[in-house]
């Protein structure tokens, strides 16, 4: 591995597990450490589909989001968007544990523009999860969260994931298992 790869960490708040992602956020980390980009964008939950259920989790867990965009497609497009600019600069894509909402939520963003994105999705797409496993870490563990990590908010997540993906990945290179972080977004 180059040691400027760039990695784009993202996280998805759907309504459930299979509903409608309604929140995104990415991060993007150099193996360094260093966070070079992120962003998080989001439509009010109502306007995403979804059960009953997956409505009331969303409304017990997630904590109050910056409203950014006007329903879920806009969500996709934007992050889209911003996953190809950061796929031309050489960044690989991670999800924490991409199935079902985050698997569910790139497929959604192919079939919003099928002719335009079927080719550029992420392939391969990564997971933190395995590179944990790798690394003799336990992915179902819960890990302490750093003050700018909140649990449930995607940017927050998204933090959280990197900073464990760098730790996996330093222990497998038998190196410094504790990223230090340069900037926050």
């Amino acid at each position: 591995m180059k040691s400027d790869q760039l990695w784009m960490v993202f996280d998805v708040e759907s309504i459930g597990l299979h509903g409608e992602g309604f929140a995104v956020g990415y991060v993007v980390v150099e193996s360094s450490g260093e966070v070079v980009g992120g962003k998080s964008f989001a439509c009010h939950p109502d306007r995403a589909n979804g059960v009953p259920e997956g409505r009331a989790w969303v409304a017990e867990n997630c904590p109050p989001f910056e409203f950014n965009c006007a329903s879920p497609s806009a969500v996709r497009r934007r992050f889209w968007q911003a996953w190809q600019s950061w796929k031309d600069q050489g960044a690989t894509l991670v999800a924490d544990c991409a199935w079902p909402v985050e698997a569910r939520f790139l497929a959604a963003c192919v079939d919003d523009a099928p002719e335009q994105n079927a080719w550029n999705g992420p392939f391969p797409l990564h997971e933190l999860a395995s590179f944990m496993v790798a690394a003799g870490m336990d992915p179902m563990a819960d890990y302490p969260r750093l003050p700018d990590e909140p649990q449930h908010d995607p940017l927050g997540d998204a933090r959280q994931s990197a900073r464990l993906l760098l730790t996996a990945i330093n222990t497998l290179a038998g190196t410094d298992a504790s990223p230090r972080f340069t900037a926050t977004v």
